[in-house]
């Protein structure tokens, strides 16, 4: 079997050796590395544009370049990137640090940034910390470690409501405020209040806003827009329809449900992100109470799965795949120019009308064109802008 093997590739010692290996013993911990020799005495050329070609280096020739490309192939070499960033002061990677990577918002930012960096050249080094500061200093001393040339962060809630996080390497936090760094975020007061007037633009009186933490800046943003569209709309905040839970399904159906218990229950609800709409929608029904027909639900961030529900949610679009490549870009500006002054880049929502918020009925009723002029004035297309850091 080995011997037409040796029949297409080039004579090496090192190769022999490998070829000679028992099954089972080509990944023993005694098993010779790869060398930079290796390959060039492989390739026939010198070590020196071995080293060229990994550093692709353009004055190498197409021709040898390939060569040596197929000659690292061969011998299974695997480029020791800490050993080159130790040499030479300079990563390929990216750290990325989720707060909750089970929720499908960070999934869709994730393949934009991951997307982005790749093409730039970079490696993503993706860490997850629960919502747990503890796990969140863990990741983040790890990440800077490493070295990673440079950090994209979610943070996670602290005592003291500010994280303590200390950049080493130039650093972008995106989706929530982080002081001192660049920051990439939506709108989301402006959203939260365009979610509450097209709820009212289709009769409903009483909405409630279930989920989130206001200690964090995306739950004081979004409860600060439905706060702010109620009293333009001449309405005093309810207490008690304000039921803060975690940011996920169980949450939507706890609000949900505590909601449904009041004496006076609210007619819709603004739900923080579109996972805890999902749930709050799981409530209704195990509350024998159809979403949209019963009861109105506007979600947040408008999730692929949220056009897959049923009914439709109704959502505010954040575009994460936007905010994903927009963090992207700023971390790498910043990499190629860290004195440059820290940036907040703010992209503007958008209200998707689907089915779950109630606005069918309002079709259903012959009530099309005041709902079509409500819309369209609620949406916008996304929009990015930039704002000073020192503006709240």
């Amino acid at each position: 079997m080995y011997g037409d093997f040796r029949k297409i590739l080039p004579g090496n010692s090192r190769l022999d050796r490998f070829l000679q290996m028992p099954p089972g013993d080509t990944t023993s911990a005694s098993q010779p590395r790869i060398t930079l020799n290796d390959i060039a005495e492989h390739a026939g050329v010198s070590r020196a544009t071995v080293s060229l070609v990994l550093r692709n280096v353009p004055s190498v020739a197409t021709g040898t370049r390939r060569r040596v490309q197929n000659s690292m192939r061969v011998l299974g070499y695997v480029y020791n990137r800490a050993a080159a960033s130790l040499r030479t002061q300079r990563s390929h990677a990216i750290g990325l640090i989720i707060s909750d990577i089970a929720n499908p918002f960070f999934a869709e930012v994730i393949i934009a940034i991951e997307g982005r960096l790749d093409l730039a050249g970079y490696v993503t080094l993706l860490g997850n910390t629960s919502e747990d500061p503890k796990k969140e200093d863990r990741v983040w001393r790890t990440m800077h470690e490493f070295p990673a040339a440079g950090l994209l962060i979610c943070p996670t809630l602290r005592s003291g409501n500010e994280p303590g996080l200390v950049p080493g390497v130039p650093t972008v936090a995106f989706a929530r405020f982080l002081s001192g760094i660049d920051f990439v975020g939506t709108d989301n007061a402006a959203g939260a209040e365009m979610a509450v007037r097209h709820l009212r633009s289709i009769g409903h009186r009483r909405i409630a806003f279930v989920g989130g933490d206001p200690r964090r800046s995306t739950g004081r943003e979004r409860f600060r827009g439905y706060v702010t569209a109620l009293q333009l709309l001449g309405q005093t905040v309810d207490d008690s329809l304000v039921i803060p839970t975690p940011p996920n399904r169980a949450g939507g159906r706890q609000g949900l449900s505590q909601l449904l218990k009041l004496a006076e229950a609210p007619t819709a609800a603004l739900c923080f992100n579109d996972v805890v709409a999902l749930g709050a929608i799981e409530a209704l029904y195990q509350h024998r109470i159809t979403p949209g027909a019963n009861f109105g639900i506007v979600g947040f961030n408008n999730v692929a799965e949220a056009a897959q529900s049923h009914p439709g949610l109704t959502t505010i679009d954040t575009s994460p795949a936007n905010l994903g490549e927009a963090a992207a870009d700023l971390l790498l500006q910043r990499i190629v120019t860290p004195e440059a002054p820290i940036r907040r880049i703010i992209l503007e929502p958008r209200l998707i009308v689907r089915a779950s918020c109630g606005a069918k009925n309002i079709v259903d009723r012959g009530d099309l064109p005041s709902l079509i002029e409500a819309d369209q004035a609620l949406r916008s297309p996304h929009q990015i802008y930039s704002v000073p850091q020192n503006e709240n």
